[in-house]
């Protein structure tokens, strides 16, 4: 077992720029074969680019404010308002992206890249 503090893990600013990325559990924090999890600040207003991962599902929780995720392209995507306690599932390959609704409060959650061992693994593609 390891007890892993996200506030000592390092912010990875560059995986998804504009994104405050914790990446708790992993290959290199310990030694984990087949899962990644993380914690993820987006600031008021912030987005990311749509993407998709090749080799990995992905979930997120999330546990403050309220973001819009887009998941889909062309004329079969969809907007869906997600707030607190909510589970996000996206299934491997699926196009998705996410906007932080307020313009003066961060949100936060915790995401998993099941089966890979880091987020490099997970294959994601940025579009």
């Amino acid at each position: 077992m390891k007890i892993i503090d996200t506030e000592k893990v390092p912010v990875d600013s560059e995986y998804e720029k504009g994104f405050d990325i914790r990446f708790g559990v992993n290959d290199a924090t310990c030694d984990a074969k087949k899962i990644v999890t993380g914690r993820t600040f987006l600031p008021p207003g912030g987005r990311n680019e749509p993407h998709y991962h090749t080799n990995s599902e992905a979930v997120m929780y999330i546990m403050e404010g309220n973001i819009r995720v887009t998941a889909g392209t062309g004329d079969r995507k969809t907007e869906y308002i997600v707030g607190p306690g909510s589970f996000i599932y996206v299934p491997q390959g699926e196009v998705h992206g996410i906007v932080n609704c307020s313009d003066s409060e961060s949100a936060e959650w915790i995401f998993m890249y099941p089966g890979v061992p880091n987020k490099e693994a997970a294959g994601t593609i940025i579009l």
